[in-house]
């Protein structure tokens, strides 16, 4: 029995099928373009926010400028930074209208091909492991008379809200200081010195007078994970300290501790020798070695240096720590982690593809590394082993080497960014 040949589709359904081609093509092409907008939008946003934090670190007033003759050009940056976002918005927009279009048309072919995947937002399903210690901040408030205590935490408060209870007395400290407020100053042994505009600091402001007690909490609960305590006659170095917003707060609190500071900003370190005499500071070179005799300390600490070493530099500096530190003394330190690239994406500091190349990078070889200061250096400091890095957990532990061993590893410890790692001197 012979069978019928199949029947020639018909002309309704070829027409079907060319329009669903055709819209697919379509979306195609506004993917691609919406993809190229929104990169050069992210692009533009993530150097405007560079050129924001730079300036405010160099204490420009920006008001100021703009009133100057040039400021035309400025303005017509911000203009097509605003233009390139609208078209990005614009070509989203219209991709999800085809996008819909093309739905409808193919329900009567074979069906629609998979929908694209949606951007990645760089979520991570390990947590983070925020600080809930405040060794320091306890032992300052302690120091304080009732009613100071009562005046300063009515002044946070009112301030920035009713936070976090360890936060809301560090910022009462702070507030304290700023304020001059009752015999706060003098119970606390906290100063009121604050570096000019022309020298280096992490941070400016009432809300940073005195220096940083939420950093000088991290150091010492981290510290203790690896068996160093603040104790008489106990050594500890600040490396990279800037002008002192870390360990101005240590010494305040424990007098009994020889306290040193270090970094390669020569204005830095000088106005802390000139401004904080409860600590010994000394401008570090570039490159090891450090200008101290081999088990000179019995703890360190490094805030955020890490998170700027290139590879080699980095581990060059793991083992100078290892010569300076002595047998079981203790090394705390930063750097840019896996939950970096997410607070970086929350916080739009860098476009989503370079997050995706860091991500890629740190799976791939667990290091990232760019020269971001390029010929200007950072604060008159040029060195190509300086820039912003980004390390996984795997490529910082194996290059610890022999020197050291790991005694605590917290991610994104540090303001839900870096990651935070205590090690052991063997």
């Amino acid at each position: 029995m012979s069978s019928e040949p199949s029947p020639p589709p018909t002309s309704t359904a070829a027409a079907a099928d060319l329009e669903a081609e055709r819209l697919r093509e379509r979306i195609a092409e506004l993917e691609l373009e919406r993809v190229d907008a929104l990169a050069r939008a992210h692009d533009q946003i993530a150097a405007a926010q560079d050129r924001a934090y730079w300036l405010d670190r160099w204490g420009i007033d920006l008001n100021a400028l703009m009133r100057k003759r040039g400021a035309g050009a400025v303005r017509h940056s911000a203009r097509l930074a605003h233009n390139l976002h609208v078209l990005a918005v614009r070509v989203t927009r219209a991709t999800r209208v085809s996008f819909r279009e093309y739905r409808a048309a193919a329900n009567d072919s074979a069906g629609p091909p998979p929908a694209p995947a949606p951007p990645s937002n760089f979520e991570r399903s390990l947590p983070r492991a925020p600080l809930h210690a405040a060794p320091v901040t306890d032992l300052l408030w302690e120091r304080l008379s009732p009613e100071d205590a009562a005046r300063i935490e009515e002044l946070a408060r009112q301030e920035v809200g009713s936070p976090d209870p360890d936060d809301l007395r560090r910022v009462a400290l702070s507030l304290g200081v700023t304020g001059d407020v009752g015999s706060v100053l003098e119970c606390t042994r906290l100063s009121q010195a604050a570096p000019p505009a022309e020298v280096h600091t992490m941070a400016r402001g009432p809300l940073s007078a005195g220096g940083s007690p939420y950093y000088a909490d991290l150091v010492v609960d981290g510290l203790a994970a690896g068996g160093a305590r603040p104790s008489p006659g106990a050594r500890w170095l600040d490396l990279g300290c800037s002008s002192g917003r870390v360990v101005r707060v240590l010494a305040a609190a424990y007098t009994e501790v020889e306290w040193h500071g270090c970094d390669p900003i020569p204005e830095a370190t000088e106005w802390a020798a000139a401004n904080i005499p409860s600590v010994r500071f000394a401008r570090s070179p570039e490159h090891p070695p450090l200008p101290y005799d081999d088990a000179s300390f019995d703890a360190a600490f490094a805030i955020s240096i890490w998170s700027h070493f290139s590879q080699p530099a980095a581990i060059a500096w793991l083992r100078e720590a290892a010569r300076i530190v002595r047998p079981g003394g203790a090394l705390l330190l930063t750097a840019h982690g896996p939950h970096s690239i997410r607070h970086a994406h929350e916080h739009g500091t860098r476009s989503p593809a370079q997050l995706a190349e860091i991500r890629t990078a740190l799976y791939e070889h667990g290091h990232w590394f760019r020269d971001e200061f390029s010929d200007t250096g950072d604060h008159g400091i040029v060195n190509r082993d300086w820039g912003t890095a980004f390390a996984s957990p795997e490529w910082l532990l194996a290059s610890l080497g022999d020197d050291w061993g790991l005694a605590a590893f917290a991610p994104g410890r540090v303001e839900s960014d870096q990651d935070m790692y205590v090690l052991t001197r063997r």
